[in-house]
């Protein structure tokens, strides 16, 4: 059975939700505070706008603090951004009858939000019936076109993808594409050992000093939405506009916190935080991925994990700028610091052999790291055997070259 006919059982025998008023040169009331009817050829839809001041606070944060940042100054973003003004950026959020991507999933509310001049606007595109859809997808589209980004939360597999077939459905134009910033995935990377998930809400409150009170959650949005379709209390779906509401402009929030946290206004509080932050600077601005390491591998109190990862980072990144020096420095704290791993023996094996023909240093190195890996197969931490082929092979390579030396 397709949608539009599951959609239309919960009209058969039931009492039809509250009528809407006639359209006006201005909009009508509906059984929505805020929303008025829009139609058009095509059929009808409910439509509410909300304007915010930017002075307007979303936890520690308010909406005042992304307009005039220098977007293109942070690696989370593509580099193009940094030629677009804040007011090219679409918050997009959406709620849908299921979880699935297929023609088979209903989108029935939209929210998106974005700047202009000295204020913020909500926009909200609702369907009270499935008849009023490819009216509905043709206004939004049109508005989702005079932007050139689009930011989401888990959009680029979700949201975005599912609007798309909901165009493909009605045969309606896409858009052309955009630049989509999906803040899920630094999210995830910032923050996936420190928090409980990665849901947005979780990261609203564990970050963003985000408190909803009496949130609707979302899972709970197609349940209200079909009690709706059969005729319930219109006011049951108050919540879910709240929810989405929310949603974008918890985006918002998002947006400035992982931009202040990438260019140094906020300071991580963990070093997993400090790691991911060098990891996106290495391209970018090594210098300021190095700054990011050093706020690990400079302090012996923190775990050696995240140390581990940070005096390879830095060390690697040195080496690619030919910074031998500091390579050497860093290679030999990490080797002290780091008892069982033979990655930095084998760094200076390299280092003696190639850069300073220092043969019996190198040979002495790679048979550091030889026993190293030995010690680790014998506490019962892998078996190495690649590792260990590899190593053999270098001790017999040096070995001969020490040979060589000697005549």
């Amino acid at each position: 059975m397709s949608l539009r006919d599951r959609l239309r059982m919960h009209f058969k025998d039931q009492k039809k939700p509250a009528p809407v008023s006639e359209p006006s040169a201005g909009g009508t009331e509906t059984p929505f505070p805020g929303f008025i009817r829009r139609e058009q050829g095509r059929g009808a839809y409910l439509y509410r706008r909300k304007v915010y001041p930017l002075e307007k606070r979303m936890g520690i944060h308010s909406l005042g603090e992304l307009p005039g940042s220098p977007m293109g100054a942070s690696p989370l973003w593509p580099e193009g951004i940094g030629e677009r003004a804040v007011e090219d950026l679409l918050f997009f959020d959406t709620e849908t009858t299921g979880l699935g991507t297929g023609a088979g999933n209903l989108i029935f509310l939209y929210g998106v939000g974005y700047y202009r001049k000295d204020y913020f606007i909500v926009e909200h595109f609702f369907l009270p019936q499935v008849e009023g859809e490819p009216a509905l997808l043709e206004d939004f589209l049109e508005l989702v076109s005079s932007f050139s980004v689009v930011v989401s939360y888990n959009g680029k597999a979700f949201d975005w993808n599912q609007l798309k077939t909901r165009a493909t459905v009605h045969r309606i134009p896409w858009v052309e594409e955009k630049i989509h910033c999906d803040l899920l995935y630094p999210s995830r990377r910032l923050w996936r050992e420190l928090l409980p998930s990665c849901r947005l809400q979780e990261v609203e409150a564990a970050r963003l000093g985000v408190e909803r009170l009496d949130d609707v959650p979302g899972h709970l949005a197609p349940e209200l939405y079909f009690d709706y379709l059969k005729g319930g209390d219109p006011a049951g779906m108050d919540g879910v506009f709240r929810h989405n509401e929310q949603d974008v402009l918890s985006l918002v929030s998002l947006w400035i916190h992982l931009h202040h946290l990438s260019t140094g206004k906020i300071q991580p509080t963990h070093p997993a935080e400090w790691l991911a932050l060098g990891n996106w600077w290495r391209e970018r601005d090594p210098e300021r991925a190095l700054t990011r390491y050093s706020q690990i591998h400079t302090r012996p109190e923190l775990p050696l994990r995240y140390r581990r990862e940070a005096f390879r980072g830095s060390s690697s990144l040195l080496k690619r700028q030919g910074e031998w020096e500091a390579a050497l420095r860093l290679w030999t704290a990490w080797m002290e610091e780091d008892r069982l791993n033979p990655e930095p023996c084998v760094e200076l094996s390299k280092h003696f052999e190639h850069r300073t023909g220092e043969m019996n240093r190198a040979y002495q190195m790679a048979q550091e790291a030889k026993g190293r890996l030995l010690e680790r197969r014998r506490r019962g931490q892998g078996k190495h055997g690649k590792e260990l082929d590899a190593l053999n092979h270098r001790l017999r390579r040096l070995e001969e070259k020490r040979i060589c030396c000697l005549f």
